[in-house]
């Protein structure tokens, strides 16, 4: 399938999910986040959730990686609707948050990071194929945020619904992930 034809499938079928649904896939997507090995890294990016799209709630993995891995940096983002580039700062439990236009939570005051400093990425996503090609909004924030980073930066991201078998039409500019976390499954590409 197409990206847009994917898109607009995968959106409406996470709609459509309950508030019981999400809740039992939202655990099993955790176990699958607290089951990865995140010693190594110092910078984790991490986005916020937009409630009104029922993406993954991540604070609950934010708080528990605060608990068991003191030493790794939240980092959040502002996202530039003009210039579609997202600035990066740093998230601690003092951090205020302020939602923009767009209903997406936002640090207020917090302390800018550079973006090399990043050392993994657990991007919002609608669905993935095999070869890690996802798809989000169509903004292309995070291609843009990938393209970046470090070569070395380890890109994951979260979706409610298993690999698609393939993307038909990825371009040049779409940087894929390395794994993606789903209820139950933690797949690798």
């Amino acid at each position: 399938m197409k990206k847009a034809d994917l898109r607009a499938t995968y959106k409406q079928k996470r709609n459509e999910l309950t508030a019981a649904e999400v809740a039992e896939l939202d655990q099993l997507i955790f176990q699958e986040l607290t089951s990865y090995d995140w010693s190594k890294i110092s910078y984790l990016h991490c986005y916020l959730a937009i409630a009104k799209f029922k993406e993954y709630d991540t604070i609950k993995f934010i708080h528990w990686i605060w608990e068991h891995y003191p030493h790794t940096q939240i980092v959040i983002s502002k996202s530039d609707f003009e210039t579609h580039q997202l600035k990066h700062y740093i998230f601690n439990s003092d951090t205020q948050l302020v939602h923009n236009a767009w209903g997406i939570p936002e640090p207020e005051g917090a302390i800018e990071v550079e973006t090399g400093k990043i050392e993994a990425v657990l991007a919002p996503l609608l669905v993935v194929d095999h070869f890690g090609n996802r798809i989000g909004y169509g903004k292309g924030f995070y291609d843009r945020f990938f393209a970046s980073c470090n070569a070395s930066v380890l890109r994951t991201g979260i979706s409610y619904f298993p690999p698609v078998d393939l993307i038909e039409d990825i371009g040049e500019w779409d940087v894929p992930i390395e794994l993606v976390f789903t209820p139950g499954k933690t797949y690798c590409f």
